[in-house]
């Protein structure tokens, strides 16, 4: 045996610190590839001698540096992690919970995440890291009509994972069950013995409105009621819009206000406290995304919570099986919850 560099260490507490692969190869009298493959699991080398190195690196407590092991296998053990960079602050929760799930998720595989961003004004960061060989997979973690990042990504070799459904053949995505949770919060409402709706919606070109417009007309078409297409408002995140579909809305005479996510919910809310219109009293107040956003609000609004760190954590466990070339397959998942609140009440 190769003598451990500490003399003050007690029999049997060798480390790793002082073993390469050359050093281990020499003391089994292996060559250098053989323990590379040994250790890597990849390459055709005998059981006996696999079992070997096995038994020895287990001996010596020997961990293989970050460099040695991405070398062995021809993996840099890095996932990149695509934010947009036109992302505002109100996105933050979200975004800040799917990186969480990410990290955990990478984390169980041994994996460190990269950071990018790239969206459709800009894709030099992502190219970069895709050209320098800096990562084995990718997660999306937006998915927008005619987006630059899954254009560019289609013609990489690299795997990658989308969140949310891009409604195209080939790629592979994970993404909430939106459709079916908006349907069910509107049936849910309608049996609360409210009948006229007004829904307020964000970027038309993200394909999560798209799901959950659907579901929302799903929803009143399955109890009978009729829809209002003058009372539907998408692109309502630009600017001062907003305030002008309120009062509109208000003019309606609506029973509930149904926003698409927290952060349309939250200046929906506050516009009506400013307006002296009171929640639920005067109109009743919905939301299709429940986050930190709403949190400590007065009224508590109704509103349907998704756990977005398993999202990411998914995204990674899809990614993971592409990486190590195993049947992967999109998911939908269907958990979800209805948080029945004051502002419905």
């Amino acid at each position: 045996m190769i003598s451990n560099a500490n003399e003050d260490s007690n029999p049997g507490e060798e480390t790793s610190m002082n073993y390469t692969i050359d050093a281990i190869a020499k003391e089994l009298g292996l060559s250098k590839t053989t323990v590379s493959r040994a250790i890597s699991g990849k390459g055709r080398i005998s059981e006996s001698t696999r079992q070997r190195v096995a038994d020895f690196i287990k001996e010596i407590n020997y961990m293989p540096s970050a460099v040695a092991r991405s070398l062995a296998a021809s993996k840099t053990f890095n996932i990149g992690l695509i934010f947009p960079q036109d992302s505002t602050l109100d996105e933050m929760p979200y975004f800040q919970d799917v990186m969480v799930g990410v990290c955990e998720a990478a984390m169980d595989h041994d994996y460190d995440v990269l950071n990018i961003l790239a969206d459709n004004n800009d894709i030099h960061s992502l190219d970069r890291a895709i050209t320098n060989k800096k990562i084995d997979g990718l997660i999306v973690s937006r998915c927008i009509k005619d987006s630059r990042v899954i254009e560019y990504l289609k013609d990489k070799e690299l795997p990658y994972v989308v969140l949310g459904n891009p409604l195209e053949e080939g790629i592979l995505y994970v993404d909430n069950d939106n459709k079916t949770a908006a349907r069910r919060m509107m049936e849910a409402l309608i049996d609360q013995h409210m009948k006229k709706f007004a829904l307020i919606g964000g970027n038309e070109s993200f394909f999560v409105t798209q799901s959950r417009l659907e579901g929302y007309l799903e929803g009143l078409n399955k109890r009978g009621i009729d829809v209002n297409e003058n009372l539907i408002f998408l692109n309502a995140h630009r600017g001062e819009r907003l305030k002008s579909i309120v009062s509109t809305i208000l003019e309606n005479e609506v029973d509930c206000i149904v926003c698409m996510d927290d952060v349309l919910c939250n200046n929906t809310l506050l516009f009506l406290q400013t307006s002296g219109v009171s929640v639920p009293k005067d109109v009743k107040l919905v939301s299709y995304y429940d986050s930190k956003l709403l949190l400590n609000h007065t009224p508590s609004i109704t509103s349907l919570y998704f756990d977005s760190k398993y999202l990411g954590a998914q995204g990674v466990d899809v990614l993971m099986r592409k990486i190590d070339g195993k049947v992967a397959q999109s998911r939908i998942l269907t958990d979800f919850n209805l948080q029945m609140r004051e502002s419905t009440r």
